[in-house]
This record gives structure tokens, sequence and C-alpha cells, in this order.
């Protein structure tokens, strides 16, 4: 039940995300909600409780945008593959720290984003684009997820208890 209401609530911010953010003409500062609750979800979570969260949330993303098919599941898969492997190496104190993470995690994602891109057309020509956003989506990621942290951490321990 737990994991379900963590996706939900990540499918309305990618909701938000993807419909009243792109109607403003803001893409250099246009965060990307779904790592934060995917590494909440791997970091605080069980390991399945993460890969599904991973996968449904990459799923509705892909289904959203206009990227090659596969491409963003597979990222979002990679973004949990690797929180797995940081999971028992990485302690996470406060908001600020998972903040950090969370803006590294967004630049890992279009980093893997661009080697896909280069490895399926054999061209760059778009890897300037993604290289120019890749910070500063990278920062407002960071920024954001202070607020979604202490959301998740909120329902995690208030209202959830049993689930």
């Amino acid at each position: 039940m737990k994991i379900g209401i963590f996706i939900i609530s990540g499918i309305c911010l990618l909701l938000l995300e993807s419909s009243v953010l792109s109607w403003f003409s803001i893409e250099l500062f246009k965060p990307d909600f779904s790592i934060p609750f995917i590494l909440y979800m791997s970091l605080f979570m069980e390991p399945l409780q993460g890969l599904l969260g991973a996968f449904f949330l990459g799923l509705f993303q892909e289904g959203v945008s206009g990227s090659p098919h596969g491409s963003i599941i597979f990222t979002k898969l990679s973004v949990f593959l690797l929180a797995m492997f940081i999971k028992g190496k990485v302690y996470i104190d406060s908001k600020f720290y998972f903040s950090y993470i969370c803006g590294c995690f967004s630049l890992f994602e279009s980093t893997l984003y661009l080697f896909l891109f280069f490895l399926s057309k054999g061209e760059t020509g778009n890897a300037l684009n993604i290289l120019f956003y890749a910070i500063p989506n990278g920062v407002f990621t960071g920024f954001f997820s202070i607020f979604i942290f202490s959301l998740l951490t909120y329902m995690n321990s208030k209202i959830l208890l049993k689930g």
C-alpha cells in the first residue's frame, strides 16, 4: 500500500511537470520530479519497492515524453541500480545531503541519456542542447528534492505507519 501511494504521488508530480511546467517557457529551470522518488524508495525502502517505483515512474514519464522508446525506462532503472550500489556506502543524514545526491543523479541520468543518444544514432546533433540543460536541471532537481524529501518522510512516518 505504501509503495502504491508513493508511486501515485510521484505520478501526480510528473503530471505537474509534464503539463503545467511545459506550459511555461522555463526549460532551463525544469526539475525532474521522478529522481527524488526513485532515490527515496531505493535508499529508504526495500529493493523491490524501489524497482517498482523506478519502473512505473519511468513508464509513465516515457508515455508523456517524445523520447526514443525505452530510453527513459532504461535511465530510471539505471538510477535505481546505481542507488542500490551506493545504498550501504552512503549515509544520508539530512534533506540537504539527499538534495545533493538527487542533483548528482540527475546529472548522471542526463549523461546516460546523452550516451544512449550517441550509441543509437551515432551522431551528436542534440548533444549540446542536452549538455546545456543538464546542470541547471540537476540544480533545480536538487532544490525541489528538499521539499519532496520532507513530504515523503512525513508521509512515511506519520500517515503510512501500517503500510
